[in-house]
């Protein structure tokens, strides 16, 4: 069959095969190490956390996700006014301005046993400070906060961000975030995440040190990288970054497991311990071409050596 040539068509027939193709892929590869993991130092093997499958909340995230693709005129009405945003603003901003493309790693309840798995304790500690750097528009950030209240509901807990983008800043504003510009000014941070930020900021072993700095001595820092490992940085006129956060790019591509290796030996001569890590997919609200997109997420907890 001959692909259509009108614009909408041709989006249409896309989405047709896409979608298609989408619902038969078997979603549990998302979590599952390529070759078992073989390739992964054995230190860091053992740490691994397997999430197994999709829960009932990841699924009910991608059906809606499907519902919202389906639009028709949202889809049509999103398009025209990201030709005309795109002129004035960044894609994150339009993003934000749209209320469009979010996005989705895990479920609260998959969270909390990730968390739990890392050795997250809340101690004697009843006031739980959570900072979670380069939020968004903030739903992966209120799904963490979820998981802390889901691991102890006795917690009194301030939820503080971070983002380069003022119009996320004003989503996170109306979740009722604390919105901060230097995460240097908070201290003893008994939380804080740092979801694909990592390639995507202008400096990442400095805001790795950040991140260090500004956590709890008995913290845990929760950490997400697409891999293969790509950097990109949206503000930035070259869309490099000062100084890449794996040495072997972009020179050299590497297998999967074998960046896992570099990425947790990197965290650890900053300071860091890997304390649990699993794989997952780091999914984004579809449009008009397909009901969601995906990418694959290593997540590692790490606490200061």
């Amino acid at each position: 069959m001959a692909r259509p040539r009108g614009i909408l068509a041709r989006a249409l027939y896309d989405k047709y095969h896409n979608d298609a193709y989408i619902e038969n892929y078997d979603m549990k590869l998302w979590y599952k190490l390529p070759n078992d993991g073989k390739e992964i130092i054995d230190r860091y093997r053992s740490k691994f956390f397997n999430l197994t499958e999709p829960d009932p909340i990841t699924l009910h995230w991608i059906s809606q996700s499907k519902s919202k693709s389906a639009d028709l005129w949202l889809q049509l009405w999103h398009i025209i006014c990201k030709a005309i945003l795109k002129l004035f603003l960044t894609q994150t901003c339009c993003n934000g301005l749209l209320k469009r493309g979010s996005m989705f790693i895990m479920s609260e309840v998959q969270f909390a046993n990730f968390l739990h798995s890392g050795g997250f304790q809340f101690g004697s500690d009843s006031h739980i400070n959570y900072l979670d750097v380069g939020a968004g528009d903030g739903e992966i950030t209120l799904r963490l906060a979820q998981a802390l209240t889901h691991l102890n509901s006795n917690i009194s807990l301030n939820v503080y961000a971070s983002e380069s983008s003022y119009i996320m800043k004003d989503r996170l504003r109306e979740k009722n975030f604390t919105v901060i510009n230097d995460i240097r000014s908070l201290e003893n941070v008994h939380l804080i995440s740092a979801l694909n930020v990592l390639d995507r900021c202008s400096d990442p072993k400095t805001l790795l040190n950040d991140i260090h700095q500004s956590l709890h001595p008995n913290g845990r820092a929760l950490l997400a990288l697409v891999l293969p490992y790509n950097h990109f940085v949206e503000r930035s006129s070259s869309h490099l970054p000062v100084e890449a956060l794996l040495p072997h790019w972009p020179t050299k591509s590497l297998p999967f497991n074998e960046e896992i290796n570099i990425f947790f030996q990197t965290l650890e001569s900053m300071g860091f311990r890997i304390e649990s890590f699993t794989k997952s997919a780091y999914l984004c609200e579809g449009d008009l071409r397909q009901s969601f997109y995906w990418l694959i997420d290593i997540l590692v907890i790490v606490s200061k050596v």
